[in-house]
Parts: structure tokens; sequence; C-alpha cells
């Protein structure tokens, strides 16, 4: 400024003070658009890099889940459809035992009558 032996006086300062601060704006305004720009391409980008086999891999185990609940295979869901099938033969050989056993008696009866 004039009065400190400089070549600007009181009021160009403050001009190109008030010059600035609308540059300063425009410029921080820019800044934080470009950082949102720049957040949004780095989720997408990482969205990108993501490994597509974890997702296979956990709808594989869900879908092998779903289909041995469903027929009744494995470890899990095997165990209590081979003890039904184990019980249900053993019915059938005990109707089978008391089939042949009522066949002999209805022949035994026919005889003696």
């Amino acid at each position: 400024m004039f009065d400190d032996g400089g070549n600007y006086d009181q009021k160009e300062v403050e001009w190109y003070r008030v010059q600035m601060t609308d540059i300063d704006k425009t410029i921080e305004e820019c800044k934080d658009e470009r950082n949102l720009v720049m957040e949004t391409m780095s989720e997408n980008m990482a969205a990108l890099l993501k490994d597509p086999s974890t997702e296979f891999q956990g709808a594989y185990s869900d879908s092998i889940q779903q289909l041995a609940a469903k027929e009744g295979l494995g470890k899990t869901y095997g165990q209590p459809r081979r003890l039904a099938q184990e019980r249900l033969r053993a019915e059938m050989t005990k109707c089978e035992q008391a089939q042949k056993g009522v066949d002999a008696l209805v022949d035994k009866l026919n005889d003696l009558c």
C-alpha cells in the first residue's frame, strides 16, 4: 500500500481481495465436484475389482445345501432318510412274515375243512 511505501492503494487491495475470494470459491466448488467424481469412480472400481468367484462360491454352496435337503442326501439330510427307509423295510418284512403266517393258517383251516 502507498502508506507502507508500496505500489497499491487500500481500495485496490480490497477490490483484489474480493476478486480472489470469488475465485477461491469457484476453485473450492470445482475441487469438491472432482472429489465427488473421484469417490464415485473409486467405488465403481472397487466393485469391478471384486472377485466374482466369491459370489459364485456362495451361490454354489447354497444350491448344494438346497439340493441335499430336497433329495435327502449327505450326512445331514441323508441319515434321517436312510433311517426312515430302514424302518420301512423292517416293517415291510414284518408284514410279509405276518402275511405268510396268515396264509399258512388259512391253508391249514382249508385242510381241516
